[in-house]
């Protein structure tokens, strides 16, 4: 009973990355179908991303004052109406409609999940599994969006029918046995005003390296995502099937394994040595800087593989280290604001302004420069801040201080 919790958020994680990139894959279809101009698809992308963002901090408030369980079922059933509403739209106004409620949804679900998660016994693992729904939804969306369907709304539509079953399944008794082993943990209530406790992502020095490792791993993942694949085309000279082919492989393979390799190292670390944790993501972090370089530096093949094997495997492992470090770093009554705040901040400091901004840039200085200049820039950046907050916690190993831990 206690794994039917953790697989119900797997299986539902997996929809929703594979809706991301399902609806971004069929983007050559839909746009002559719907005669949607460069810009238009631009806004169709940011409506998402701005509704999720914005509604991850309603969603941490929302958790002291409904059961999580609800909570998890309401956000699959939105973020499925979402991506029906795209499936059968007719229009501009129906696919944005769509597009802003799946954002909603999909935040429920990844505030909510790692929420839940985190109050139960190897917490590292749990939480790995979550988040191997991402490499796996996003090849499962390439895979069914090359599907030889004479209609795309048949497509868009088939993850909308396992979304309400899996939002009915939250609500079943299985789900409410599957209690966390440290469930009175949760039961702790919290006595800070709300806007005090979003306020301690910038005034706690332990969150704000985080918040800062967060939005850096998303600005670099969100770049990568839009501007690898034109990269290795337009600089590296590789064919576009080369370049998908690889960047595909290198995404699964690495993915998967930085997932699950963070999972397992996390749960080697005490929950209390948070020094123990920093230098985990110090060392995570190095080895997605050098892979990245690898990836901007050599010309031959192989070597470009090995850099974008080691750089999937760092940044998608890092975040399973960071949700798992946001939870160690304060008290569990903080958790649905530090979440959900937290990834707030991410998003719009991260991935969101990433795509436009190597896109300006490119416009003036060229790709080559722009992408060389712009995603390790951000490492090193990330690095300095994890290594300070590294030796931090050394200096202060005899005495740890622990603010939050008191609730």
């Amino acid at each position: 009973m206690r794994f039917f919790l953790p697989l119900l958020l797997f299986l539902s994680n997996l929809l929703n990355y594979l809706d991301r990139q399902l609806f971004t894959a069929l983007y050559p279809v839909l746009a002559p179908a719907y005669r949607l101009s460069d810009g238009e698809m631009g806004a169709l992308g940011s409506s998402f991303t701005l509704s999720y963002l914005l509604s991850a901090p309603a969603i941490g408030v929302l958790l002291d004052r409904f059961s999580p369980r609800r909570l998890l079922s309401g956000g699959v059933l939105v973020f499925s109406l979402g991506m029906a509403i795209c499936a059968l739209s007719e229009g501009k106004t129906g696919l944005f409609s769509g597009r802003i409620l799946t954002g909603v949804g999909e935040a429920a679900l990844i505030v909510v999940g790692p929420r839940v998660l985190g109050g139960q016994k190897g917490t590292g693992k749990r939480m790995a599994l979550f988040f191997l729904a991402m490499p796996l939804g996003v090849a499962s969306g390439f895979l069914l969006a090359s599907r030889k369907i004479s209609d795309f709304h048949h497509i868009l539509f088939m993850p909308v029918l396992p979304g309400v079953v899996l939002a009915g399944l939250f609500l079943l008794p299985l789900a409410l046995a599957a209690k966390p082993e440290r469930e009175e943990v949760q039961e702790v209530q919290c006595d800070l005003p709300i806007l005090s406790r979003f306020s301690l992502l910038l005034s706690d020095r332990r969150l704000l390296t985080l918040v800062v490792l967060q939005s850096v791993t998303f600005f670099v993942m969100g770049g990568m995502g839009v501007w690898i694949s034109v990269y290795l085309t337009r600089v590296r000279h590789l064919s576009l099937a080369s370049a998908g082919q690889m960047s595909a492989l290198a995404l699964l393979t690495g993915g998967v394994a930085g997932i699950l390799l963070s999972g397992f190292f996390c749960d080697r670390i005490n929950d209390r040595d948070l020094e123990g944790l920093f230098g985990l993501l110090l060392r995570t972090q190095l080895l997605a800087l050098a892979g990245v370089s690898l990836v901007l530096l050599s010309d031959r093949r192989p070597m470009l593989f090995i850099g974008m094997l080691l750089s999937s495997a760092a940044l998608f492992g890092l975040t399973v280290s960071l949700v798992v470090a946001f939870l160690r770093a304060s008290s569990p009554p903080l958790w649905g604001c530090v979440l959900g705040g937290g990834l707030f901040l991410s998003h719009l400091t991260g991935d969101l302004p990433s795509g436009a901004l190597i896109g300006l840039f490119s416009a003036q200085a060229g790709l080559k420069v722009s992408v060389e200049i712009l995603l390790p820039g951000p490492l090193v950046a990330g690095l300095f801040a994890v290594w300070r907050a590294f030796l931090r916690e050394r200096r202060h190993r005899d005495k740890p201080e622990l603010p939050l831990r008191s609730g």
